[in-house]
C-alpha cells in the first residue's frame, strides 16, 4: 500500500501489471507482381512522348504570342505613320498657303505696309571679309569693303 502524504491523503492500491503475450507468426506477405521490362519501356517511351508534345506545345504557344504582339506593334506603328503623314501634308498645305506672295502682299497692305519705291541689290560675289595683320576678322574692314 502506498500513501500520499499531504492535506488530502488518498489511498492507492497496487495495480496488477498487464501481461502481454507474443504470438509467433506475422502478417501475410504481400504479393509482388513483377512488371515486365517491355511494359516499363513502354511507360518510359510514353512519358518521353508526352513530355515532347508538352514542350512542342509550349514553344508553339510562345511563338504564337510573340507573333500576335508583333502584329499589334506593327498595327500601332502603321497608325502612327499614317497620322504623321496626314499631319505632314497639312503642314505643307499651311506652309504653301502662308508663303503665297499674294497673301503676303494683302496682309502687308492690311497692316499699313507699302511696296518699296526703289529696290537695291548688293553684289556679294567678291569676298568682303577682311582680316587684320594678326589674322583676326576685322568687322570695320568688312563693313567698308561691303559699302564699296
Amino acid at each position: 500500500m502506498d500513501y500520499n502524504y499531504g492535506t488530502s491523503a488518498r489511498y492507492y492500491e497496487d495495480q496488477p501489471d498487464f501481461l502481454f503475450e507474443v504470438v509467433p507468426g506475422g502478417a501475410p506477405e504481400q504479393e509482388t507482381q513483377a512488371v515486365s521490362s517491355l511494359v516499363a519501356k513502354a511507360v518510359r517511351v510514353l512519358a518521353i512522348v508526352v513530355a515532347a508534345f508538352a514542350l512542342v506545345g509550349a514553344v508553339r504557344v510562345t511563338f504564337d504570342s510573340m507573333t500576335i504582339s508583333t502584329a499589334l506593334e506593327y498595327r500601332q506603328l502603321s497608325r502612327d505613320i499614317d497620322a504623321a503623314r496626314t499631319e505632314g501634308n497639312a503642314l505643307e498645305l499651311e506652309k504653301s498657303t502662308l508663303s503665297n506672295p499674294g497673301r503676303i502682299k494683302t496682309e502687308a497692305h492690311n497692316i499699313g505696309m507699302l511696296s518699296p519705291a526703289q529696290t537695291t541689290y548688293i553684289d556679294l560675289s567678291d569676298d568682303i571679309v577682311v582680316t587684320d595683320d594678326a589674322g583676326n576678322l576685322s568687322l570695320s574692314g568688312s563693313m567698308a569693303a561691303a559699302a564699296q
